[in-house]
């Protein structure tokens, strides 16, 4: 006897039902509240045999009202994200096992693709030879499942202009109700800046987690405004919303962003003309130069602080004029492990002391005369640049390997642009690159790649970037519906 299908899915769905009862009464009877997340834990198992497109989309929209939970002081995950992301790598590896051709053809030896893997591969060896393996180890896996999440399964689910505009919806709703409650709260101190980061739990760390996601996120804004005809709610309401959240990067207080927000002109520019192999040749130059002037007969000591001048601000006004006099906390913190950074390399140049290992031993390598307020660190934070912290926990080795992929992957995205001839495959391309330069701004002065906040929004544009440009090779658009 052959049993149809919707007979599978009401027993599930039935069977659902009473293991929820059971459970709940289950987790109040004995006070083992867990248990009552157990029907949640079965919902995932049950979607994601049936249909794991849509829990690849309850992923995407977990990412804005995600937390963090601590098991203990060296243990933490995101809720519930992070878990989901677990058991979807799971799920898209046994897929690929049986279905490999669901990927774009050629999808790993798309240039993007190569220098990815090249990059998760050298964290791998870097675990190897960590001083703790152990924490390079979960570092390492970290990726594993951040990169199958947003990049694998991203090419295998977002196949059309359709499913991106679910994308986009899926994190857009959430994050912009989170803006707007982070915005009412923040009224209630008066938009006080010594106050900022009252209103930013427990979703959000702090400001400049918060401020990240939604920098990053106003070029996804930009390119969905132009999937709907002028005149449309739709796309009065994105155009708003665009101005919605430069105001709430203005609130923020966070001058990473605002630096990111003022580039966005500039580099649409450069990818449009053609002139990103020669940015990029300017900007390594210049970061060479200024390395090499800092660094020559430790020059950078004359910049050292005051330790009683250098104090935190009650008004952001005070504190972008002290940024730059030399005096303000924050950027004098950030200095302070620049340097802890440069002098861990020093020590281990090649293989670096390995991921996720930059805090525990950063403190033997510190400057007394960068010291600041804020040195004792209790939020456990790094460098404060992503460089910086590639090489002091992976070596010149692992931190080549970043900037060659960081150079490929602006090259590519120049690239497709000119490439690609559907206009609407162009606008998305641009939105895509704009996206990336959001991320790598942030990553200058911030050390969130591996944070659910900003790593997905690069896994995802890189695994887009490499779509689009497959297709249009085989002579395919990404605006048409297949």
């Amino acid at each position: 006897m052959v049993i149809s299908t919707d007979r599978i899915q009401q027993g599930a769905f039935a069977f659902l039902g009473i293991a929820t009862i059971a459970c709940v009464l289950a987790a109040f009877g004995t006070e083992q509240y867990y248990l009552a997340l157990i029907p949640f834990g079965l919902l995932v198992v049950y979607l994601a045999v049936i249909n794991f497109k849509l829990l690849y989309f309850m992923l995407l929209a977990s990412i804005p009202p995600s937390i963090e939970y601590y098991f203990s002081s060296s243990l933490a995950t995101d809720l519930p994200d992070e878990p989901l992301m677990i058991g979807l790598m799971l799920v898209t590896l046994t897929y690929l096992a049986y279905n490999y051709k669901s990927l774009p053809k050629g999808f790993f030896l798309h240039g993007l693709l190569l220098a990815l893997g090249l990059h998760i591969f050298w964290i791998f060896i870097s675990a190897m030879n960590s001083v703790n393996s152990l924490v390079s180890y979960k570092v390492f896996l970290s990726k594993i499942w951040y990169f199958t999440s947003f990049t694998l399964l991203t090419a295998i689910v977002v196949r059309t202009k359709e499913d991106l505009k679910t994308a986009f919806w899926c994190i857009y709703i959430p994050l912009t109700i989170l803006i707007a409650q982070v915005i009412v709260r923040h009224a209630m101190t008066g938009f006080s800046f010594d106050e900022i980061n009252e209103p930013m739990p427990p979703f959000f760390r702090n400001h400049v987690n918060y401020a990240a996601i939604v920098a990053i996120f106003v070029p996804f804004i930009w390119m969905a405004r132009a999937w709907y005809a002028p005149g449309t709610w739709t796309r009065r309401l994105l155009t708003f919303s665009i101005l919605f959240y430069v105001v709430a990067i203005y609130l923020s207080y966070t001058r990473t962003c605002y630096i990111a927000l003022a580039a966005l002109l500039p580099a649409a520019f450069v990818i449009k003309n053609r002139l990103m192999k020669p940015a990029l040749v300017v900007a390594l130059i210049g970061a060479v130069a200024l390395g090499n002037y800092l660094f020559t007969n430790n020059k950078f000591l004359q910049f050292a602080p005051d330790f009683k001048e250098t104090i935190i601000h009650d008004e952001f006004g005070e504190h972008l004029t002290s940024t730059f006099e030399g005096t303000d906390v924050s950027s004098m913190e950030r200095v302070y492990r620049w340097v802890a950074a440069t002098r861990m390399w020093k020590d281990r140049p090649v293989f670096g002391f390995g991921p996720g290992n930059f805090y525990p031993y950063y403190k033997k390598y510190t400057l007394s005369s960068f010291e600041t307020y804020v040195s004792d660190n209790p939020e456990r934070s790094t460098t404060h640049n992503y460089f910086l912290l590639l090489l002091s926990e992976q070596g010149i080795t692992g931190l080549a390997i970043f900037i060659l992929l960081t150079i490929i992957i602006f090259v590519y995205a120049e690239s497709i642009y000119h490439r690609v001839s559907s206009q609407a495959d162009k606008h998305i391309v641009l939105g895509l690159g704009l996206v990336m330069l959001m991320v790598y701004v942030n990553l200058m002065l911030s050390d969130m790649l591996e944070s659910d906040k900003v790593g997905p929004f690069f896994y995802f544009s890189l695994a887009m970037l490499a779509s689009i440009d497959i297709r249009n090779r085989l002579g395919q658009s990404f605006e048409a519906d297949k």
